[in-house]
């Protein structure tokens, strides 16, 4: 076996150039895998645009999330948005958008791939509370009622006397107003101004409108939110004014319009 001779001469400059080459092979396999692993070329990307699934209008500001992550974003006046460096695999999506119900999407991404998707969301329904409508709209039916009591007119007997009163009928109410009379005719009891001459009977008013005597005496006294007696063509206002009241008029209200 021959011993190792150290280099010496051209021999050094031999050696000095084996010796770079060596390190040279050794040192190619670690910087090719680094590059490799500093690659994105295995992430992924998503794009799309979240719309109202009814009127298939973008959607501005909604929030679009990976879930179980901390990846999100929101879309542009277009509804537009991007999503970029995606680990790939099975991913699930949410979509958030004021004034819509929110959705999941289930989607699978693969390296190197941009999936571009469509998002609907549906708008949420908002109902009204009907009580508050309904109070309204009595309100406004009754401020001519009001205001027609306010200018000291006429008799008005309102829904709170009515419930005291625990009246059975509407000539129970209207006999108790002074100036109102009960006339019966066989077994039918009609009011009558007292003033009013033989068989002059007053005019009626239901809600408003002209009504015929029978039907409107027969409004059940639980039901009449305000009655308004006016006893001589003196206290008659213009809404109730014509032909047929000279005899008197009664006006009554109910709780309910419809």
């Amino acid at each position: 076996m021959r011993a190792h001779r150290p280099c010496s001469g051209n021999a050094i400059r031999i050696c000095i150039a084996l010796s770079f080459f060596y390190i040279g092979l050794w040192g190619v396999a670690p910087l090719r895998a680094a590059q490799a692993a500093s690659t994105p070329g295995d992430s992924a990307a998503l794009t799309g645009q979240v719309i109202a699934s009814e009127t298939r209008a973008p959607i501005a500001g909604a929030t679009v999330q990976m879930m179980g992550t901390r990846l999100t974003t929101t879309t542009d006046s277009a509804g537009r948005f991007a999503l970029t460096g995606l680990p790939p695999g099975v991913v699930m999506v949410e979509v958030r958008a004021i004034g819509y119900a929110s959705g999941n999407w289930r989607l699978t991404l693969k390296p190197g791939q941009v999936i571009d998707h469509r998002f609907d969301l549906d708008l949420l329904a908002y109902e009204l509370p009907e009580v508050v409508v309904e109070a309204r709209k009595a309100a406004r039916r009754f401020a001519d009622f009001e205001r027609r009591r306010a200018s000291g007119m006429g008799y008005f007997i309102t829904k709170e006397q009515i419930e005291k009163g625990n009246a059975v009928s509407l000539i129970d109410i209207l006999v108790t107003v002074r100036g109102v009379q009960q006339v019966c005719i066989t077994n039918d009891c009609i009011a009558k101004m007292v003033r009013a001459p033989p068989g002059c009977y007053p005019q009626y008013f239901l809600d408003g409108r002209e009504s015929t005597p029978y039907f409107a005496r027969n409004t059940p006294p639980h039901d009449i939110q305000g009655i308004e007696i006016y006893r001589g063509g003196s206290e008659i206002p213009g809404e109730f004014g014509g032909s047929g009241s000279g005899c008197g008029v009664i006006a009554i209200w109910t709780k309910s319009y419809p």
